[in-house]
């Protein structure tokens, strides 16, 4: 099932070498309604939004903006804060994910 969100203000990317999965901070827009969450996206729909973010920053190199840090277990954690990155006021407009997405809210 695939889900469009009307628009998305990412925060922050994070994901770790040998897991299907990264997490998206953000905020959404639905509507008349903006609030901030935690989405889980698989990698597919994660290459779909930095694909997006970089579309939007077209003089910024979006992947060199990640910190790469060695883990003890020899795995890799990818981060990106958006706002240290210069990209923190980049709205995507009707993305769309292919996976059902997994939100966190409070």
């Amino acid at each position: 099932m695939k889900s469009i969100l009307n628009r998305i203000n990412v925060e922050s990317i994070e994901f770790e070498s040998g897991t299907n999965e990264a997490f998206v901070t953000c905020q959404i827009s639905q509507g008349a309604d903006t609030y901030r969450t935690e989405l889980i996206v698989n990698h597919t729909d994660i290459n779909r939004l930095i694909g997006r973010l970089q579309q939007l920053a077209s003089n910024t190199d979006v992947m060199s903006c990640f910190e790469n840090i060695q883990l003890a277990d020899g795995n890799q954690l990818y981060s990106m804060e958006c706002e240290k990155s210069g990209l923190g006021n980049l709205w995507i407009e009707h993305i769309e994910f292919n996976a059902p997405l997994r939100q966190i809210r409070a």
